[in-house]
């Protein structure tokens, strides 16, 4: 049997729906989005801060830095996204990070490679290292989303993957419902160097699921840049922005 007759039959038996909108998909979909949907993900629009990457409202060709990373600012270079987080991305995103979605991982990395190729030199880095769960959070999760993803990323970019040196020593609840101080807060000191002599002196890919106000990311940077690595740049599958 042909592999286009293998994914008919399973889809006979598994019917994929849109992520987003529900329609039912065609049995060749790999993405989880109709097309429809797909033409609508929002890709980070230029203008962007130079350090966290949030959209400013500024002339294009004008470098600046948004008020957050003047007052606070991060320990990584920069940072950067591949979707904004609503709509069908947003979608997309959830489905991955809270459904017990690992199956979505292929459709989640496609638009991550994009925008990390839109923003990044592939070469530059020693080594990706993705943001960690704490066990008890990816034993309630069923995977660890980022892990997946900088997985992925590694064996499409030739980047060393490292999910040793980075650890989440200190278990803590969900920061949707958090302000940006409250966040900071809540996530300091979470996160531990168990292998400096790996990070020392390396350039390093930090990889997660969604920025929303850099504290998580900030931290694992801090973390790295403090146990000897040279500089940390961040790369996230999706950017939450207030409309």
């Amino acid at each position: 049997m042909s592999l286009n007759g293998i994914l008919w039959l399973a889809h006979l038996f598994f019917p994929r729906e849109c992520v987003h909108c529900g329609v039912l998909l065609d049995f060749r979909e790999r993405d989880y989005l109709c097309p429809g949907c797909r033409a609508r993900l929002e890709t980070v629009p230029e203008p962007v801060c130079e350090r966290c990457g949030v959209p400013l409202e500024i002339p294009a060709g004008n470098p600046a830095t948004c008020p957050d990373c003047r007052e606070h600012s991060p320990a990584y270079r920069r940072a950067r996204s591949a979707l904004i987080f609503s709509g069908p991305g947003g979608s997309l995103v959830r489905a991955y990070k809270y459904s017990a979605g690992p199956y979505l991982s292929g459709a989640c990395l496609r638009p991550l490679l994009a925008g990390g190729e839109r923003w990044y030199d592939w070469e530059k880095y020693d080594r990706v290292v993705p943001v960690p769960l704490h066990p008890r959070k990816t034993r309630e999760r069923g995977f660890d989303q980022a892990a997946v993803l900088a997985a992925g990323l590694s064996r499409k970019t030739g980047i060393p993957l490292d999910r040793k040196s980075l650890v989440r020593i200190r278990y803590t609840g969900t920061q949707t419902r958090l302000s940006r101080k409250s966040r900071r807060e809540n996530i300091r000191g979470a996160f531990l160097v168990t292998g400096r002599d790996r990070v020392r002196g390396a350039e390093v890919l930090l990889i997660d699921d969604v920025h929303t106000t850099g504290a998580t990311v900030g931290e694992c940077a801090e973390a790295l840049i403090g146990a000897g690595a040279a500089e940390v740049d961040v790369l996230t599958l999706a950017r939450a922005v207030s409309r």
